[in-house]
């Protein structure tokens, strides 16, 4: 992760700007901070960028899935925003390499996958600033969306709420039956999920599935607003 001609950049992002400066900052990491007299890092720009890629990426989702619930397209949605997708093309764009990092900052493959995640979203954030909202969604569109969706089946949300917290490297999701009324040939159950240790959703069903169903579609419809 070196320096780099800021033609080199526009190059692989396929965008040039009116505002090389924004560029600038937006391949900056913080470890460069008073280093070498750079005074601005790509948080803020990141920060920025998160929030266009929700908008854009919700609009897209809407277009192309008219049909789905909106507990499936916050599901897809997850899928697309989660950091280690965003990690996935940024390095593909080689943007963990043309970052701007200081002399203290630690290469790990960690660092090197968050990186590249945040270094997509400030992109997205120094365009939005530069040109507008119609160029960020271009580079969204092409450079995210359309390599990100999975014409496939979707997956169930115990499944995909498992693959969340493997990702994130916490302990699976632990399911338990907080609730059981109504007549013994027709039960309504109630289960509680809990994510390390924490109640994360809770759902209903006429089954011990559905129930647990129900709940990790909750636990995700709340991670979707942290992530």
């Amino acid at each position: 992760m070196t320096g780099h001609p800021v033609s080199e950049a526009e190059e692989v992002i396929k965008y040039v700007f009116g505002n090389s400066d924004l560029l600038e900052i937006a391949l900056t990491h913080s470890s460069c901070i008073n280093e070498d007299s750079i005074g601005k890092d790509y948080e803020r720009l990141e920060f920025l960028g998160d929030a266009v890629l929700e908008l854009v990426t919700r609009e897209y989702l809407l277009t192309e899935y008219p049909d789905e619930s909106e507990g499936d397209l916050t599901r897809r949605k997850i899928r697309i925003v989660q950091r280690g997708n965003l990690s996935t093309h940024g390095r593909r764009m080689g943007l963990d390499r043309l970052a701007h990092v200081g002399r203290g900052f630690v290469s790990s493959g960690s660092a090197v996958e968050s990186i590249a995640a945040d270094i997509v979203e400030s992109l997205i954030g120094a365009i939005y600033i530069d040109s507008g909202l119609q160029s960020a969604k271009e580079f969204i569109t092409r450079e995210i969306l359309e390599l990100s969706i999975d014409t496939g089946p979707l997956p169930d949300a115990r499944s995909q709420l498992q693959e969340y917290c493997q990702a994130k490297g916490v302990r699976l999701p632990e399911y338990r039956i907080t609730g059981r009324k109504g007549p013994d040939h027709s039960p309504i159950f109630t289960v509680t999920v809990s994510i390390a240790g924490k109640e994360a959703g809770t759902g209903t069903g006429l089954t011990r599935k559905t129930a647990r169903e129900k709940a990790a579609e909750k636990a995700l419809e709340k991670l979707e607003r942290m992530v």
